[in-house]
């Protein structure tokens, strides 16, 4: 029976309101006639959008067919990222032209106001940042690694949804000054508590940005040597000439020297040769020229010098230099062993001999 009366109470001030509603003729705050005025500019507000949407799609479409430049296709993105709480928003402000609410009512119409700017600024903040990306993942396909570009994607969005979050919320009237504060303590705590994470991520984002290697380049970090394979959030991945796979943690690979060896023009070697003592001085003249002529004769070389440079019990040594400008190290064993080839048919024909238990070496020089 106390349900029944609830009830009944209930129907009974509905009716009272909608009486007097019909009574004053107004619905919250306005006739009729405004209500039909404020829903045609809300229609006319969505309708005027929605064609301009289509029309600048297609036009911007047309456009960037026909150029190669990123600002049109930049622009078509912007058009495409147009979500229905940009149609909401226009709608409310058409409606709001028109028709001045109570107060509750207004608070409630400007609350949505601002949530549909919010959800648009997420769409286009998305879109911005997808679309930044995408350019530059093209422009370095090398460097395009899926989880790091997802990674850091991700980064970007959140921190430009959390600066759209306070500014609606300060529009809210909610004192964001309290909530930043709390956010930069927590932020504090979990800084130091994953630290060592945040560091590596950090360190890759370097490594991304800055290229100090790209994955392909082969390099050389202490004691290691290989090619990089990988460049994650946490480690970089090389494999080396050995077939196995180093892992090291990006921030610790920032802190130690690195050689890549792939950006260099090429290779220069030294090679120390020692001749018989017996071998008299015509002999030992001719032999610069024997060097620099191999050299001069073989593909991606450039000669340097050749020289005597002394005479010790175990003969004469020679010590001449070349580069290799092409970084292939295939092409660099070749033309070393072409050049060796050369001057060692020479000295038989010109009755040269090598020093007896004396190998000519390539000075560690040559591999830098």
């Amino acid at each position: 029976m106390i349900q029944t009366a609830d009830t009944a109470g209930r129907f009974a001030r509905a009716a009272e309101t909608a009486d007097r509603l019909m009574t004053s003729g107004q619905v919250l705050g306005a006739t009729p006639e405004r209500w039909l005025q404020a829903l045609a500019a809300a229609a006319t507000g969505i309708a005027v959008l929605w064609v301009l949407r289509a029309f600048t799609e297609r036009r911007l479409a047309r456009l960037a067919a026909q150029t190669d430049t990123v600002a049109d296709d930049f622009a078509i993105e912007i058009v495409r990222g147009i979500k229905t709480s940009l149609f909401v928003f226009v709608a409310l402000v058409g409606v709001d032209a028109f028709i001045a609410f109570p107060a509750p009512a207004d608070e409630a119409v400007r609350i949505v106001k601002i949530l549909a700017l919010v959800l648009q600024g997420f769409a286009w903040t998305s879109v911005i940042v997808g679309f930044w990306l995408g350019q530059w993942a093209r422009n370095n396909p090398q460097q395009s690694d899926r989880t790091t570009m997802a990674a850091l994607g991700f980064g970007v969005r959140v921190a430009l949804w959390v600066l759209l979050v306070l500014l609606a919320l300060q529009n809210y009237g909610v004192n964001i000054t309290t909530l930043i504060t709390g956010l930069g303590v927590g932020g504090i705590a979990i800084a130091l508590a994953v630290q060592n994470i945040l560091g590596d991520l950090f360190a890759a984002l370097s490594i991304v940005l800055d290229k100090p290697f790209v994955v392909g380049d082969y390099i050389v970090v202490d004691q290691h040597e290989g090619t990089v394979e990988k460049v994650g959030l946490k480690t970089t991945r090389i494999r080396s000439v050995n077939g196995e796979e180093i892992i090291v943690a990006n921030a610790d690979l920032l802190k130690i020297r690195i050689r890549n060896l792939a950006r260099r023009d090429g290779r220069r070697y030294v090679l120390q040769t020692t001749v018989a003592l017996a071998t008299d001085a015509v002999a030992l003249s001719r032999i610069p020229d024997l060097f620099k002529q191999a050299i001069t004769d073989q593909p991606y070389l450039a000669f340097q010098r050749s020289h005597l440079i002394g005479t010790t019990p175990a003969g004469h040594e020679f010590e001449t230099a070349f580069f290799v400008t092409n970084n292939d190290w295939m092409i660099a064993l070749d033309a070393r062993q072409a050049i060796l080839l050369r001057v060692y048919s020479a000295f038989q024909r010109e009755g040269i001999t090598l020093a007896a238990g004396v190998a000519t070496v390539t000075s560690p020089r040559g591999t830098a």
